[in-house]
C-alpha cells in the first residue's frame, strides 16, 4: 500500500496539528493544506475525472463548500468532519443546539457529497453535555472529539481501500443552514 497524498481543508492550526499528529503516528502520507476556496481551486486546476487528483481530499470543520467538478477529480473518496452529530446538519448546527437544550452533541465523519452534509456517514462519536456547560465550553469538547475522531481515522484515510458507510447512521432532516438560523434570529426579534 503507498502513502497517498492528503489534502486538508482547514484553517491554518488545525492543519498543522493534524499533519504533526499524522507524522508521529508513522503516517508518510504528504500532508498539504488547503486553506480556502482559492487554494482548492489552485490544487484542482490540472486534474478532472479523466485526470484524477491522486489522494484524498479531507474537510475539517471547514465551510468552503466543495464543488461537483473537484468531488469528481478525486480518486479516493472525499471525507468531511463535520463539527456536529448527523441530526443536526449545517453550518449553524452548535447554536440550534444549544437552542434545542439538548443533552448530548458529537461530531460526523461522512463523504463528501453535494448538497453539504448528506453524504453517507462513516461514524459518529458523541458526547455528554453537562449541566451549565457553556456554549464556549461545549465548542471546546466539540474540536476535542473532532480531533480524536480525525486521528482515530487517520490510518484508514491514509490508505487508498474504499470507505465503508456504517448503515446504522442516517441525517436528520432538519435544515441548520446559515439561512434558517437567521430566520430563527429575526423571528426572536421580531415585536409581534
Amino acid at each position: 500500500m503507498s502513502a497517498v497524498p492528503i489534502a486538508l481543508l482547514t484553517d491554518m492550526v488545525p492543519a498543522a496539528a493534524i499533519s504533526t499528529l499524522a507524522a508521529a503516528r508513522g503516517l508518510q502520507n504528504t500532508v498539504f493544506f488547503v486553506s480556502g476556496r482559492a487554494a482548492l481551486d489552485r490544487l484542482f486546476e490540472s486534474f478532472d475525472t479523466e485526470r484524477p487528483w491522486p489522494g484524498r481530499l479531507v474537510a475539517f470543520y471547514s465551510d468552503v463548500v466543495v464543488p461537483r467538478h473537484y468531488l469528481d477529480a478525486l480518486s479516493l473518496e472525499p471525507v468531511n468532519i463535520h463539527p456536529a452529530p448527523p441530526e443536526y446538519p449545517g453550518r449553524r448546527a452548535l447554536e440550534f443546539a444549544v437552542r434545542d437544550r439538548v443533552d448530548s452533541y458529537g461530531v460526523t465523519a461522512h463523504l463528501m457529497t453535494l448538497p453539504v452534509d448528506s453524504g453517507p456517514i462513516l461514524t459518529v462519536q458523541r458526547f455528554p453535555i453537562t449541566p451549565g456547560m457553556t456554549e464556549e465550553a461545549l465548542r471546546y469538547h466539540t474540536w476535542r472529539a473532532g480531533f480524536a475522531m480525525l486521528f482515530g481515522l487517520l490510518p484508514t484515510l491514509a490508505g487508498e481501500a474504499p470507505l465503508t458507510p456504517d448503515p446504522a447512521y442516517a441525517w436528520g432532516t432538519r435544515d441548520c443552514s446559515e439561512a434558517a438560523w437567521q430566520a430563527v434570529c429575526s423571528a426572536q426579534n421580531d415585536p409581534a
